[in-house]
């Protein structure tokens, strides 16, 4: 039967997403992990890969339409079979879709215009909200490509957001990412386990790794490992479902101007700690200048403030995740032991978990079995 690939979910930022451009046409043959389009949101351009083998059978969208999540982009199947339309498939949307696909002359011209000017997703956002069409813009940036400070010169507003006395309106990535995290708050019943953990083992596997693993790898390495242990804590409730994952994708929250995105580092139990550090900076980079991985989901994302000093915090759930990972600074604590007192570096984790689904039994334990792999000194050698 044909998969049907859908627009994936594009994070807490947004739940609309535009097609920038394809990277496949009708019969082309792919593998999984093969690039199927390049779609963009209101910060990030996202390269969408391809988690089944086939032909393409039949694309719902063309370059330049924007879509919400959950919509379906396009079919894969064997060469010649018939698409069969499913009936959970938002019918409004499917309308809309078809209707443009309808008008190919009218599809066309929009997308001519979409691809003619090279904008950054910041650029575009504040373009729309203040009704500046990027055409009439010169672009500063590499290769003419229109920036945020362009569309801020056009509109005659120098001033940048945050600056006393300016006033700015929501972007549609703070008013999406306001939505979304307010109804985590409003449907999720969170609750917080806290835990102390000693990390000069860990601390010391980080310097002997060939990349100087920084905390983050080693959280991230360590979170992954233990969730491998705890299959019921690797889920999402998407609609009145549990669904739980089969891989263990663990998202990295990262700050952004005017906001956060969520990169998930794919299969991260089955990577080494030197190689949980090299992707996750790669994920970093890319999602700060503005490109994330695309159809990657997890279960739980990992959220680090310690950097800043921030001792402990509880963070919220990124839905439709089952929990996330607060992580706080280290600090030397005074320590009795039976050679007398010792200073260890401390550091709290705080798991915040949807208690329709996590129990406190098992935020417990599974906190306590993180505590334990970070304390082996031999847990992150391999």
């Amino acid at each position: 039967m044909a998969t049907r690939i859908i627009v994936p979910d594009a994070g807490q930022t947004t739940d609309e997403v535009l097609l920038a451009v394809w990277r496949v046409q009708v019969g082309d043959r792919v593998q999984v992990g093969d690039f199927l389009a390049d779609i963009e949101t209101d910060k990030a351009v996202a390269e969408l890969e391809s988690h089944v083998a086939g032909y393409v059978l039949k694309l719902m969208a063309q370059e330049g339409d924007t879509l919400r999540t959950g919509e379906t982009l396009l079919w894969i199947g064997e060469a010649g079979e018939e698409i069969i339309d499913r009936p959970d498939e938002d019918e409004d949307a499917k309308q809309t879709r078809t209707q443009g696909l309808n008008q190919p002359a009218e599809a066309e011209q929009r997308e001519t215009t979409h691809m003619s000017t090279v904008a950054t997703p910041a650029a575009r956002t504040v373009a729309r909200e203040r009704g500046i069409a990027l055409d009439a813009i010169v672009g500063t940036g590499p290769r003419g490509c229109i920036v945020k400070r362009d569309v801020l010169t056009a509109a005659d507003q120098p001033g940048a957001d945050g600056e006393p006395g300016h006033t700015a309106p929501f972007s549609d990535m703070r008013r999406a990412m306001a939505a979304r995290l307010q109804r985590s708050v409003r449907e999720a019943p969170h609750f917080y386990v806290q835990i102390e953990v000693h990390m000069g083992h860990a601390l010391a596997a980080g310097e002997r790794s060939k990349t100087q693993a920084t905390v983050n790898d080693i959280i991230l390495k360590a979170t992954a490992d233990t969730l491998a242990a705890f299959p019921r804590l690797n889920c999402r409730l998407e609609a009145d479902t549990v669904r739980y994952l089969q891989e263990v994708n663990v998202g990295i929250a990262v700050s952004v101007e005017d906001g956060l995105v969520v990169p998930v580092l794919a299969r991260a139990d089955r990577l080494t700690l030197d190689e949980v550090a090299q992707q996750s900076r790669r994920l970093i980079d890319n999602a700060r200048a503005g490109r994330l991985p695309a159809g990657v989901i997890a279960g739980l994302t990992v959220s680090n403030l310690g950097m800043y000093g921030v001792k402990s915090f509880s963070a919220i759930i990124n839905p439709p995740e089952a929990a996330i990972l607060a992580v706080g600074a280290i600090e030397d604590k005074l320590v009795m032991s039976a050679s007398g007192i010792t200073v260890v570096p401390s550091m709290a984790l705080t798991l915040s978990s949807d208690h329709r689904i996590i129990d406190g039994e098992l935020a417990a334990r599974f906190l306590k079995a993180l505590k334990d792999y970070l304390e082996d000194p031999s847990s992150l050698e391999h």
